[in-house]
């Protein structure tokens, strides 16, 4: 009897760590979207906000069109770098004598940087699919300038 209570009791502690946590579509853990929109407000002052380009389908209809829109794409994954190092000099900042040990702004201000970090992805696979699509129809209609370069971004350090 004593062995079932603690196999109960660990099945229900495992069970409340993994109902605690939340999961994308694509089965990887992310922040509650709480603690998100919390950790952006946190850090928006220091670090301000970032916005991923908007890219709608059929937008690209040349190939300056699909050049301002890889801009955009490249702009934004530069301003995203940029604001992952300031949330993560914001997070170092509790980590010194002094600072607040309680506080949940580390942890929130990480959930935002991961959220950027998740536009950045958004924005490359638009832009990639847009791209693909431009290149598709530029096969098949001879007014159209044909598109010779990459439509995703060379990996860099494991990340693109």
């Amino acid at each position: 009897m004593i062995r079932f209570s603690i196999m109960a009791a660990a099945s229900l502690i495992s069970g409340l760590s993994v109902s605690a946590q939340q999961y994308a579509a694509n089965e990887y853990r992310v922040c509650p979207a709480d603690q998100t929109e919390r950790g952006i407000r946190v850090v928006e002052e220091r670090c301000g906000r970032v916005a991923r380009p908007a890219l709608e389908a059929g937008q690209i209809q040349s190939i300056n069109d699909l050049k301002l829109a890889e801009a955009e794409r490249n702009g934004f994954k530069s301003d995203v770098a940029a604001y992952g190092n300031c949330v993560n000099a914001f997070i170092n900042s509790y980590r010194r004598p002094g600072a607040d040990a309680t506080s949940t702004a580390p942890d929130e201000a990480a959930c935002a940087h991961a959220w950027a970090e998740d536009q950045v992805t958004q924005s490359v696979m638009e832009y990639g699919r847009a791209c693909v699509e431009y290149s598709n129809r530029s096969i098949t209609d001879s007014k159209i300038e044909p598109w010779s370069g990459d439509c995703y971004p060379e990996p860099t350090n494991g990340r693109s």
